[in-house]
């Protein structure tokens, strides 16, 4: 039985020979830098961009006031689309955000697709939550203006340092050679950390974090707990189909925002109808979605998380001395739960 929204295909499997083919790994996403189109057009500025972000701003008051599903759905696209439609389609409570004061980064584009990013002070219910960071898209002429990814800046995230000239900033090519770490590289590079942990190759030049050697001691802290309880539980952080965006920074790097699918499996090492695998808290919405089928689930369960996340991309090696690639900011949702 399944309750699903937007599966995603399976990434490539892991690579040898980390940098020279990690960008095999996701490569295979969208690009939201470079042009889908050839015809010249005019992309937003910033008072057009700061009506976009306004428009949705009060367009999201609404769809939660009037608890409108579908127009809270029509704001949004790509993963975003799949996480805001979990929470909506599974009867959990929406509250609107406020936003503070938003700055935003807006890149020049003379073709499609077009899109900017927005960082703005963020708090729910009167408490002040930090700083969200997200991109907004256009992808072609007869499309919407729409929310594609939105992140949580992390506690003491260091400033990200945009480059901003005559006030545009500067979007970079998925395949951009110029910093440490090509864009499309950067989704397996922090795959490899959270998936192997700090004896994984990539951990010298990822930083240890709460987004990288952590989600890997999270993880495996849940898998020996699951297993204590007789059953295996396997967890894989993989790339998705998703557009992702770079942003030039002061520095020479780069600051990246992209998707990534957190998938876990738990089997019992001794099935028994008599057995029920137990559904994490976070998923519990998801089964009311289940209308077919056996439940509870007792010989296995698929749940899977859609995590939106920030990098910071460092500059090209200088003096031998590489930088190490930083995990600033996440989102994370429960978008799939499949058990038998």
């Amino acid at each position: 039985m399944r309750a699903t929204f937007n599966r995603f295909p399976r990434a490539l499997t892991a690579v040898s020979g980390l940098l020279a083919a990690l960008a095999l790994v996701l490569s295979v996403q969208g690009c939201s830098t470079t042009a889908s189109a050839t015809t010249t057009v005019t992309g937003p500025n910033q008072a057009k961009a700061l009506k976009v972000f306004n428009s949705f701003v009060t367009a999201e008051r609404v769809a939660v006031a009037n608890h409108d599903a579908l127009l809270a759905q029509s704001l949004v696209s790509s993963a975003q689309y799949s996480m805001v439609s979990a929470l909506w389609s599974t009867g959990q409570t929406v509250t609107a955000p406020t936003y503070g004061k938003p700055t935003l980064y807006v890149p020049k584009l003379t073709t499609y697709p077009q899109w900017f990013m927005v960082s703005v002070p963020e708090s729910r219910n009167g408490k002040a939550l930090g700083t969200a960071l997200m991109v907004f898209d256009k992808p072609d002429a007869t499309a919407e203006w729409a929310q594609d990814n939105s992140v949580m800046l992390s506690p003491g995230a260091p400033p990200l340092h945009v480059a901003v000239k005559d006030g545009y900033a500067t979007a970079l090519r998925t395949t951009d050679t110029s910093l440490q770490f090509r864009p499309d590289e950067v989704g397996a590079i922090h795959a490899t950390v959270v998936d192997d942990g700090p004896a994984s190759a990539a951990a010298k030049v990822v930083a240890a974090g709460p987004l990288t050697t952590g989600l890997y001691q999270s993880f495996s802290a849940l898998a020996t707990q699951v297993g204590a309880a007789g059953n295996y539980y396997s967890f894989e952080l993989e790339g998705t189909s998703y557009p992702f965006f770079a942003l030039a920074t002061t520095d020479g790097g780069a600051i990246v925002m992209y998707t990534m699918s957190m998938n876990t499996s738990t089997t019992p090492k001794h099935p028994s109808s008599k057995q029920a695998i137990a559904v994490p808290d976070d998923f519990k919405p998801l089964v009311a979605q289940v209308t077919a089928g056996k439940y509870p689930f007792t010989r296995l369960m698929d749940a899977d998380y859609t995590q939106q996340y920030l990098a910071i991309d460092p500059p090209p090696v200088k003096d031998g001395k590489p930088g190490q690639l930083q995990v600033v900011g996440t989102a994370s949702v429960p978008t799939y739960l499949y058990g038998d």
